[in-house]
C-alpha cells in the first residue's frame, strides 16, 4: 500500500513565476478536461461581499490587493477569509488569459475546460467572473484572440456569452436582457 496516497492528496497545482504576470498557478501533473481544480466562488459568497464604499477607508496596499486578487460585482467584491490578504489560497493567483484553460462548473468551482499539460500555466478569462462595471485591465496574454482590455462588462457581450456561457460563474449565466450593468442575474 502506498502510504502517500492514503495520507496525502496528490498535488495538482503549484505556484511559480508567470510569463503573463508575477506569480501564477501551474499544473503539477496532467489535468483532464472537466476535472475539478479548486474551490471557486459559490452562491453564498455573494452574501458576504465587501461593499465598494468600504474600500474608501482601506490603505493603498489593501486597495491594490483588492484590485489584483478579488472578483468584483456592482455591489462589492469577494474578499479572502476574514478579509485577511495573508490568507490567500493558491487559487487566488490564477492569471487572466483571453484563451484560458480554466472555467467554472455549475457550483462555481474552478475546473479544466480542456486538457492541461503538466507544467502549463492555469489561467481563466476574467470575463467569466468579473462583473464590476468599473473594472478595467490591460491584458498581457498575447493570444491571437486577445481583447487587449478586459472589463467588468465583457460577460454581457453576446458573442462572448455564446462562446463561454457554460464556463462562466453561475451568477453570470442567467440570460442577459440588458439589465444595464446592475450585476449578476440571479
Amino acid at each position: 500500500m502506498d502510504l502517500n496516497k492514503k495520507i496525502f492528496k496528490e498535488v495538482l497545482i503549484e505556484l511559480a513565476t508567470s510569463k503573463i504576470h508575477g506569480i501564477g498557478v501551474f499544473a503539477a501533473r496532467k489535468i483532464k478536461k472537466r476535472q475539478f481544480i479548486a474551490e471557486g466562488i459559490h452562491k453564498e459568497d455573494y452574501k458576504d461581499l465587501v461593499s465598494w464604499e468600504e474600500v474608501k477607508y482601506a490603505n493603498k496596499d489593501i486597495k491594490k490587493k483588492i484590485l489584483d486578487f478579488c472578483i468584483g460585482s456592482p455591489k462589492g467584491f469577494v474578499s479572502p477569509e476574514d478579509n485577511d490578504f495573508n490568507k490567500l489560497c493558491i487559487e487566488w493567483y490564477f492569471n487572466h488569459s483571453c484563451n484560458g484553460n480554466v472555467g467554472f462548473n455549475k457550483n462555481g468551482d474552478f475546473i479544466a475546460i480542456r486538457n492541461i499539460r503538466k507544467g502549463e500555466e492555469l489561467t481563466y478569462d476574467y470575463g467569466l467572473a468579473e462583473s464590476n462595471p468599473k473594472f478595467k485591465m490591460k491584458c498581457n496574454c498575447s493570444n491571437s484572440n486577445c481583447r487587449k482590455i478586459i472589463t467588468g462588462n465583457d460577460w454581457k457581450n453576446l458573442e462572448f456569452r455564446k462562446n463561454n456561457l457554460m464556463s462562466m460563474l453561475p451568477a453570470l449565466r442567467g440570460k442577459y436582457e440588458g439589465n444595464e450593468g446592475q450585476g449578476p442575474i440571479k
